[in-house]
């Protein structure tokens, strides 16, 4: 088994590489085997919408760069690992253009891992997740367990993304029947039915827990009774009042983190 490792940071050295550094441990420790592409290293330029648009039938591109060479890579692993900093509560540029260059051919159900990376507050890991594994879906792959990784969670992130990479190695191509049977799948995985609500909650969650872990847990007793009263809102259909306590939590537990993180 091959995988193929993309990050789309700009930074060789940044969060998305750690991770990749820590996916690709996790597939040699189960005997599986892998090439990572860093695509600051590359040179993809954004789709030009062609007329005729050939490239879905063949392997062809009139655009002369390396998305050519990443589509054969891409075609010819086994499973593939994307992952993705978030800029503006997307993915980043680099990323989204090697996602419109690529095209898959056989949309055998190949296993694949979806990543965001989320390093400033952390708002966007969800959305940009959603985005990379709608595309993974649409193009034919089948993402497995997908990791959103903000600053709170990265130690525990680092221990999921070798974990995954372990999981990946065994994990068996199931092509889908029809469109119907792939989005099922979509709102299937976790964090897929998200709004950004839910995000804003989730960030709260993870940062409470991260202070927690820091030995803390004295600083968050009023935002984690914000969090707790703002989902029984949202249980009961009261919106503004939920979004209200729920975004106080999260700016609240964004500044104790940060206070005791550095």
């Amino acid at each position: 088994m091959k995988a193929l490792i993309i990050s789309g940071s700009p930074r060789k050295n940044g969060l998305c590489a750690a991770l990749s550094n820590e996916i690709s441990k996790g597939i040699k420790e189960a005997g599986g085997d892998f090439e990572t592409v860093f695509l600051a290293e590359k040179q993809v330029n954004p789709c030009l919408s062609c007329s005729g648009s050939l490239c879905w039938q063949r392997m062809e591109c009139t655009i002369k760069d390396d998305a050519l060479e990443l589509r054969r890579a891409l075609n010819e692993c086994d499973a593939l690992v994307f992952i993705a900093p978030v800029y503006f509560l997307s993915i980043n540029g680099l990323s989204k253009n090697f996602i419109d260059r690529m095209r898959y051919y056989g949309e055998t159900g190949k296993p694949a891992i979806a990543v965001s990376v989320a390093g400033g507050t952390g708002k966007g890991c969800i959305l940009a997740l959603q985005e990379i594994c709608r595309w993974l879906i649409m193009l034919g792959f089948r993402p497995i367990n997908p990791l959103p990784v903000t600053r709170y969670n990265w130690d525990i992130a680092l221990v999921e993304a070798r974990m995954r990479g372990r999981k990946i190695v065994d994990a068996k191509p199931q092509k889908f029947s029809n469109l119907a049977e792939k989005i099922a799948y979509y709102e299937s995985l976790p964090y897929m039915r998200y709004r950004i609500i839910d995000e804003i909650l989730f960030l709260a969650k993870e940062a409470i827990n991260g202070i927690s872990r820091r030995g803390r847990a004295d600083l968050i007793d009023g935002v984690k009774e914000k969090i707790e009263i703002g989902e029984t809102l949202l249980e009961i259909n009261k919106f503004d009042e939920a979004l209200r306590l729920i975004t106080e939590a999260h700016e609240e537990s964004m500044r104790i983190f940060n206070k005791i993180a550095h």
